[in-house]
């Protein structure tokens, strides 16, 4: 945030639930009112909800909920207020060296991105959009591919836990709950055919939106922590509570591969026991999704009573 945009801030906040005229604010600061709504926009922008009203002026309703990067630094969790993508954040730093379990978070995501090149909606103030950087030196890119399974299951389990929600996966990569996405996970990974250079497993989780949040294109099909719950939940501490377990998870996932994660998975899944169309770029198949194995692939049976082992494409 830039000096001016503090500035007007500190005014909003001392005015909380008082409306101020934009020619009050811009006197008190020696801006003109063309720069005042430029930096209410940019706030707005931020995740602060600032009502204005015609001829009277701005109020400040309520404030984001900021991640707190001393607290985050204490966790070896580096903060970007922006970024292009946390992915693409962490492609560069793991181009760079930096070592496994790197973790990147940004406040805002200016060209988030989900599977198949969709876009991911991360504006601030308002979700948790990270990435992990992971060099499993044990594993190969044959052996390596349940590690979305692996992120989805623990990511399940901690906020069913944690906020008594029914959350659910969707194979391979969506959590949702109520049939609604609450999360998304991409994984993206650098090596040969024998090694891999570095894993970036980068995570989207809606976590204080409200449904005037969401584009018209998703909102009916999106929801949030704080919809589910009807709380706002503090960022920071549960970003630190969920990294913990994805590194413990990923520790194990190194040893003992996806085994030790496929009934948990099983148990949370919402696409085990359904017909399912399953696409990909050039195919697509159709039949009922009957069981996951143990390296977590999807086995299909298609109407012939055919049986196929499927390990990635987009499930409806």
């Amino acid at each position: 945030m830039n000096n001016k945009g503090s500035r007007v801030l500190e005014i909003l906040r001392a005015n909380r639930g008082i409306t101020i005229s934009g020619e009050e604010i811009s006197s008190a600061l020696g801006i003109s009112r063309s720069a005042v709504w430029k930096q209410i926009s940019a706030l707005r922008n931020r995740g602060y909800r600032i009502s204005a009203r015609s001829r009277s002026g701005y109020c400040l309703e309520e404030e984001p909920d900021q991640l707190d990067e001393g607290v985050l630094a204490e966790n070896d969790i580096l903060y970007f207020e922006t970024v292009d993508s946390t992915n693409l954040a962490a492609r560069r730093l793991a181009e760079k060296g930096a070592t496994s379990f790197n973790t990147i978070i940004a406040d805002q995501q200016l060209t988030g991105k989900g599977r198949l090149g969709r876009s991911w909606f991360s504006p601030a103030g308002s979700g948790l959009w990270f990435s992990i950087i992971f060099r499993p030196l044990a594993l190969t890119p044959a052996t390596v591919s349940p590690v979305t399974l692996v992120t989805a299951a623990v990511l399940a389990e901690y906020l069913s836990s944690a906020f008594s929600l029914p959350v659910k996966i969707k194979w391979p990569n969506d959590l949702q709950v109520g049939g609604k996405k609450i999360a998304g996970i991409l994984t993206e990974i650098k090596g040969d055919l024998d090694r891999i250079d570095y894993l970036i497993i980068g995570i989207g989780l809606n976590v204080n939106q409200k449904t005037a949040d969401f584009p018209s294109a998703i909102v009916t099909s999106s929801t949030s922590l704080a919809i589910e719950t009807k709380t706002r939940i503090k960022r920071t501490e549960l970003l630190i509570n969920l990294r913990h377990s994805l590194l413990q998870a990923y520790r194990l996932f190194e040893k003992e591969g996806f085994l030790p994660f496929r009934q948990t998975w099983i148990d949370y899944n919402r696409t085990l026991g359904q017909k399912v169309n399953i696409s990909w770029p050039g195919g697509s198949l159709s039949g009922l999704a009957s069981e996951l194995t143990d390296e977590g692939r999807l086995i299909v049976k298609d109407e012939l009573g055919r049986i196929h082992l499927v390990s990635y494409g987009e499930v409806s």
